[in-house]
């Protein structure tokens, strides 16, 4: 099992290292389990549309009605801007981490009495859009929202995927490090 809904303590970020090929179900089997726990889930997806996410979760019998989705790859990828919706936000692109941000803002504070993980899929997918340098900004803004939110983390990265210099910076981000 990837998740433990116990593993999840407050303030808790995890970073989970999975082959490429393999993310997409380890990133699956871990929304399962976190939502099996009753935690509301706030998925940043740069990977998948939320559209086919909620797709596989269906399949994978996993209670979408836990799941939020900040979207950034649907409008990009369609070149429209599709409308948010109760629980999508969708963002204009995965390299605007200030929109990203202003999503996750708004999210968690529509969820702000619940118990909140927020799952990042995938830190190398942001690679393909964003330099490193600014995706460390952003996930060192990220992992700190989390622990003064007094919530939860589960970032995604493929395996070998990140550099050996930026993986550093992430581990010091991160209370620990799953290899899938």
């Amino acid at each position: 099992m990837v998740i433990n809904p116990g593993d999840l303590t407050s303030e808790q970020i995890i970073l989970i290292q999975s082959d490429a090929h393999f993310l997409k179900n380890v990133s699956t089997e871990a929304v399962k389990s976190i939502t099996a726990g009753g935690f509301r889930v706030i998925m940043i997806t740069t990977n998948q549309p939320s559209m086919i996410l909620l797709k596989m979760y269906s399949r994978a019998n996993i209670n979408t009605g836990l799941v939020f989705f900040i979207d950034a790859i649907t409008n990009y990828a369609l070149g429209k801007d599709e409308g948010d919706s109760e629980d999508v936000i969708f963002i204009s692109n995965p390299g605007d981490l200030t929109e990203i941000g202003i999503a996750l803002t708004k999210a968690l504070k529509k969820f702000e009495n619940e118990d909140v993980c927020i799952v990042l899929d995938s830190i190398s997918t942001m690679l393909i859009y964003v330099s490193s340098a600014r995706i460390s900004k952003f996930i060192h803004y990220l992992t700190n929202k989390i622990r003064l939110s007094d919530i939860h983390g589960v970032l995604f990265a493929a395996k070998n995927g990140i550099d050996p210099g930026f993986m550093i910076q992430l581990t010091t981000f991160v209370d620990e490090i799953r290899e899938e």
